[in-house]
């Protein structure tokens, strides 16, 4: 009976052993030609240009990814602390890789087993850094692996506020949005330190799948997200119950830019933009961030707008009726052929319209 525990003792150790050296060198495998993350300490995403007029207002953005980059330093705290909350909430405590986060995605994909659900990874914030500055989207246990033993190298390189500022900077927020300043933006015409509570947890529940959560096309799963974050931001002590029950009842009020704090002069931006491109090269404008102050005035530019629309009517009615842009069926379908009517060049701010009847002191328009 001793030989026989002593032999079995024996063969467990060696197994054990063969799985070190097979895990080791799986490691290996892995880890060669994996990126050294190094960069990142002076990496600077692409961020967009800008076009002022001279009176300060936007003329014109150019970019390929419309970005707009905030130090971590600058921005406000509770957002910081909102997307740690929602994404990664041990992110302060581990070294790249989380072994509870990845024991809580591995118990939640067996649950979810045979529901045709995508599988949940169990990333840490420095893991999707790892993915979105070196690798790729594809779903394998190679690229996990990998991204598991880059993110190790970079919590080891790079401070824990440098791969905040990075993730919060890079990542995808739907809306042609990458980083959380631009989402603002884009979502609610306004800048970081403007956001409120329940506009910060949207936010900060959009990372996981910003499609899904769009407040436009999907309230019901935006609202239930944003609810989450504002449950994750509640649990971690970062505001109170009162705070979160109000934060919960809000709507996510999607607003489009205000225009009247934009300038209209696209013939004078599109000189502009040649005269950059000429001296800074398509990439610095499309990528450099540049923030461009012009000489046009936007008052006179109005003036003059509508001094030659003026014009170019008055020389229009002296040169007699030319017809119609189309004839239509006077029937019951006639505003819709009407909408489908392409609009001649230059109609704004004039609208194509049906003549339906005529008579010698009136008519009749639709």
């Amino acid at each position: 009976m001793t030989r026989f525990l002593a032999s079995l003792a024996t063969l467990g150790f060696l197994a054990l052993l063969t799985g070190l050296f097979a895990a080791a060198a799986a490691v290996r495998h892995y880890d060669s030609g994996l990126p050294e993350p190094a960069a990142l300490a002076a990496y600077h995403p692409p961020t967009l240009t800008r076009l002022h007029a001279g009176d300060g207002r936007l003329l014109a953005e150019y970019a390929r990814e419309r970005r707009v980059f905030v130090p971590v330093s600058a921005m406000p705290p509770l957002l910081v602390d909102a997307f740690v909350a929602s994404e990664d909430q041990r992110f302060y405590e581990h070294t790249g890789v989380d072994p509870v986060g990845i024991a809580r995605a591995m118990t939640q994909n067996l649950r979810n087993l045979g529901s045709g659900r995508r599988p949940v990874g169990g990333s840490t914030i420095t893991q999707q850094v790892a993915k979105n500055f070196f690798l790729s989207n594809d779903v394998s246990i190679e690229r996990k692996v990998r991204e598991a033993l880059l993110a190790l190298r970079i919590e080891r390189t790079v401070s824990k506020e440098r791969i905040l500022e990075l993730y919060l900077n890079q990542i995808y927020l739907g809306r042609r949005a990458y980083g959380v300043a631009a989402a603002a933006l884009n979502y609610f015409d306004k800048s970081l330190d403007e956001l409120t509570v329940s506009e910060i947890a949207f936010l900060a529940g959009l990372p996981k799948a910003p499609s899904t959560y769009n407040p436009v096309t999907n309230p019901r799963a935006a609202h239930a997200r944003r609810d989450y974050a504002v449950g994750r931001m509640l649990e971690d002590g970062l505001i109170d119950a009162a705070t979160a029950d109000a934060a919960r009842a809000g709507e996510i009020a999607v607003v489009r830019p205000d225009p009247a704090r934009r300038a209209a002069a696209p013939w004078f931006a599109e000189e502009v933009r040649r005269v950059l491109v000429d001296r800074y090269g398509e990439g610095a404008l499309r990528r450099g961030g540049l923030s461009v102050r012009a000489t046009v005035d936007p008052r006179l530019q109005a003036i003059v707008d509508g001094a030659l629309r003026d014009g170019l009517a008055a020389y229009d009615r002296r040169h007699g009726w030319r017809g119609p842009v189309a004839r239509l069926a006077l029937d019951d379908g006639w505003a819709a052929a009407l909408a489908a009517v392409p609009p001649p060049p230059g109609l704004a701010p004039w609208r194509l319209a049906l003549v339906r009847r005529l008579a010698a002191d009136a008519a009749e328009i639709g």
